[in-house]
């Protein structure tokens, strides 16, 4: 069982495609500029798309608004920006660019309804979606434009890097992993273009920001045994059609003064276990044993907190499995992946799917090198349901890809060799 993470992305100059779902109105807040604002009728949601009234949403951002009643064309003017909607159609035009919206503006009882994030966006404003609130903060300094530049990709003499320069993935990757194991709230840097497609190209900020959040993603996957973060939140300024800033915050499960004393009581732990199941004559295979066998004798799957959707924080950890003995699969893998690497073993946390007689269900396993051949142990399925002491199985213990694969899928491409190496 994986625990589900939010992600807020901070999306200054595009839109967002969205899933289709039925029209119902919506009591949302709306709060421009730290006021809230009340229109004379209430958002509609269709297709996961908030429509808010035209004139008067138009006019609360500053906006000029002409309409064609012939055409049923609404044209807005906002500084050097010019939006044109059509009643009725899914293209709408800023500064002439054309772009596909998911729901077209429209009449409904009367009223005239237009997209909210796109029309916010397209007017050079943030707008943050949160829990039913929709903050929309206006700047005259953001400039909305079809496409973001970043900086051309350079490496210094020394081949270094800070926190306020990073030239590439493995670098972005290191920096957050670095952020996540120290507690850090928050990081800022700028970004060269190898975020693009290719040097010197130009990508939205759409493609940036998830791109940034890919490489949390695989952060997290890959050492589960620094994912205390349940939330993060990305976001990007731009001047001058550059982007010159990008800052990832991270909110914890727990007060940090908690999680710095979990952390340090789950390393002295973790030491005090490998001194005592790791013998110097070992070879790596019957380390992986050692730590294989400690995992299952010593932890209970916290099955009846799955069963009942109250499954507590810690037992996504790697405290959870090492500390209360009580865990669910990320545990699982983050406790092996701590304690591997405190063997000198090479180990990866991989995220993907299980599946067996119920079915199939988000799960984590490890990926481990050895002798520089890659083989995969699943602790978790090794752990006989309900506990039986040390009873422990071997089925899921250092197999190949191929036997792996009969009933566990999972992207290959995030979870390559290469990765044991970003260190």
């Amino acid at each position: 069982m994986l625990k589900k993470i939010s992600l807020i992305l901070l999306v200054f100059v595009a839109f967002s495609i969205l899933i289709p779902i039925s029209a119902q109105a919506a009591n949302i807040t709306i709060t421009i500029n730290g006021q809230n604002v009340v229109f004379e009728q209430k958002p509609v949601i269709k297709n996961d798309t908030t429509l808010v009234l035209m004139r008067a949403f138009f006019e609360a951002l500053g906006a000029k608004v002409n309409w064609e009643e012939k055409t049923k064309t609404v044209t807005a003017f906002h500084g050097e920006t010019t939006v044109q909607l059509i009643i009725g159609h899914k293209i709408a035009k800023v500064n002439g660019k054309s772009y596909e919206l998911v729901v077209a503006p429209q009449i409904i009882n009367g009223y005239t309804y237009v997209p909210l994030r796109f029309v916010g966006e397209a007017l050079g404003d943030e707008v943050i979606y949160d829990n039913g609130y929709i903050i929309i903060n206006s700047s005259n300094q953001r400039t909305r434009v079809s496409s973001i530049t970043l900086p051309k990709n350079t490496v210094s003499e020394t081949n270094t890097f800070s926190s306020s320069n990073i030239t590439s993935k493995k670098e972005l990757y290191l920096l957050i992993k670095n952020a996540l194991e120290n507690n850090e709230d928050e990081i800022t840097f700028t970004l060269n273009d190898f975020f693009c497609n290719s040097a010197g190209s130009s990508c939205t900020v759409n493609d940036i920001l998830k791109s940034i959040s890919d490489v949390v993603d695989l952060v997290l996957a890959h050492h589960p045994e620094v994912g205390y973060a349940n939330k993060w939140t990305i976001s990007a300024n731009s001047f001058n059609n550059v982007i010159d800033k990008v800052s990832i915050k991270f909110d914890y499960m727990y007060p940090k003064d908690k999680l710095e004393k979990m952390k340090d009581e789950i390393n002295i732990k973790a030491k005090e276990i490998i001194d005592q199941i790791i013998k110097p004559d070992m070879s790596d295979i019957d380390k992986v044993k050692a730590i294989h066998d400690y995992i299952v004798k010593n932890t209970k799957y916290d099955y009846e907190n799955l069963i009942n959707n109250t499954i507590p924080p810690e037992s996504y950890t790697a405290y959870g499995v090492l500390i209360k003995g009580v865990g669910v699969c990320q545990g699982y893998t983050a406790a092996f992946n701590l304690l591997a690497q405190l063997a000198r073993i090479d180990s990866l946390g991989v995220a993907g799917t299980g599946f067996n007689y119920s079915g199939s269900m988000p799960h984590a396993w490890n990926m481990i090198r050895i002798d520089g051949k890659i083989s995969y142990v699943d602790v978790t399925w090794d752990d006989p349901v309900p506990d039986q002491g040390d009873n422990v199985r071997y089925d899921y213990f250092n197999v190949t890809e191929e036997q792996l694969a009969k009933d566990h899928s999972w992207d290959k491409e995030k979870f390559l060799e290469k990765y044991f190496d970003y260190k």
